[in-house]
């Protein structure tokens, strides 16, 4: 999970939405309100695509690649679900764009599922925003590790209980170790390990480099569900993947994308 910086405000659509519908007050008010939404010209989705740099808001898939390569689209996300708290069913600093769109539920069910729709009907967790990680908050990145011999994410070691209790509710309560992003991420991980092992043997400095700043950097990029020009993009999986480059994966994002976190 990576940071999200979100500028809030001047979306016509939902400035729209809000004055035709009102300050939902309860869930079936806020239901209602929200399947009355018209994201015209795709207003929205552009602007949180671009927020997001092309990544899921909790998954770190790219999401033009998992339209692409998978069929698999996106959501409207609600990071505090509108039916417990219908009064941000229009707030642009709740909304979020998330992997798995409600056509791709059919093919993906109970454990299968992942993200936003995982969250609001999880079977044994119930949101608690005291618990839960967001990733609008400035150090989500800090709470976790990734495994590259499975792709599966875990509470990154020491942290207090606390922080643990929280990395592991999160992590939970979103299902990121479901059957495909486990798959997912263990294939990418394991690619990316193979060529740096490969590149370290032959101490090419410079090609790691190379490869450090087309992994971990902004790409100018189409997205294919949205007809718009194209925008920064980082590549899927950026946190785990940052991690495997270390010190000279930090340096050059630093040199060449610092805005990304």
């Amino acid at each position: 999970m990576r940071t999200i910086r979100k500028n809030v405000g001047g979306n016509h659509n939902l400035d729209v939405a809000q004055r035709n519908n009102g300050v939902p007050t309860n869930k079936e008010e806020a239901t209602q309100a929200w399947h009355n939404f018209n994201d015209t010209g795709d207003l929205l989705c552009q602007k949180l695509l671009i927020e997001q740099y092309g990544l899921c808001c909790y998954t770190e898939l790219n999401l033009a690649d998992l339209s692409l390569h998978h069929n698999i689209s996106a959501h409207f996300e609600h990071e505090q679900p509108k039916n417990l708290y219908p009064g941000r069913t229009f707030d642009e600093g709740n909304l979020l764009r998330c992997a798995l769109d409600s056509d791709d539920l059919q093919r993906y069910s109970g454990n299968q599922r992942f993200g936003g729709h995982f969250k609001d009907n999880n079977p044994d967790l119930s949101y608690d925003p005291n618990l839960f990680i967001s990733p609008q908050s400035a150090n989500c990145r800090d709470y976790f590790s990734y495994l590259t011999f499975d792709g599966s994410i875990i509470p990154k070691a020491g942290l207090s209980q606390d922080k643990h209790n929280k990395a592991q509710y999160t992590i939970d309560i979103l299902n990121l170790n479901a059957p495909f992003l486990k798959a997912e991420r263990e294939r990418w991980l394991k690619e990316i390990e193979e060529i740096i092992d490969e590149l370290v043997d032959t101490n090419a400095i410079d090609a790691i480099a190379n490869l450090v700043e087309c992994e971990l950097t902004l790409t100018p990029r189409c997205h294919y569900d949205i007809n718009k020009a194209p925008f920064p993009q980082l590549q899927a999986f950026h946190s785990a993947t940052r991690l495997l480059f270390g010190a000279m994966g930090e340096q050059i994002i630093q040199q060449h994308c610092p805005q990304i976190d």
